[in-house]
């Protein structure tokens, strides 16, 4: 039961985490004007071409990708966790390298290294969950509060920079 508790936990995190990632790219694509009258956060941004496409760009490039993996996320059936935890696990790590996908395919330095920070983080949330899971190391779940904030820290990060 406690297995089970813990994937919903998890699962739960992820898709607020990507949700967070994708509805602030999502925003951003439809607000130019925000973004470029935006304080003195946007001068590191004026300088983003000679590492590749602007934030902007960058953002819109990587949104598709991050709302693939939240809709990836969701078509997991958590319910199976206890009888194909393994299964369960190797699911959530296709959304793990979509999201590693993303960052790498990122020309930006700033948006890759906050798309890079999402998929660390979701890293440590794939190893914790096979952990509880395969491992059925009940110990690992007391990581949980902590790899679920990271998580959503950031997506945070990741979606302010967007916006």
């Amino acid at each position: 039961m406690k297995k089970t508790i813990a994937a919903w936990t998890i699962a739960v995190a992820t898709v607020f985490g990507l949700a967070a990632c994708s509805s602030a790219d999502s925003a951003d694509t439809g607000s130019e004007s925000a973004a470029s009258s935006a304080p003195s956060a946007s001068a590191p941004v004026e300088e983003a071409p000679a590492s590749g496409a602007s934030v902007e760009d960058a953002c819109a490039a990587v949104q598709a990708q991050i709302e693939d993996a939240s809709t990836a996320v969701t078509e997991i059936d958590m319910s199976q966790a206890s009888s194909d935890p393994q299964g369960t696990v190797d699911a959530f790590s296709e959304t793990v390298d979509a999201i590693g996908a993303a960052a790498e395919s990122v020309d930006n330095a700033e948006v890759k290294a906050a798309v890079t920070a999402v998929y660390d983080d979701f890293v440590e949330m794939r190893d914790l969950l096979s952990k509880v899971l395969v491992d059925q190391d009940m110990e690992a779940a007391g990581d949980m509060a902590t790899v679920v904030t990271d998580v959503q820290t950031s997506a945070q990060d990741l979606a302010t920079l967007c916006s």
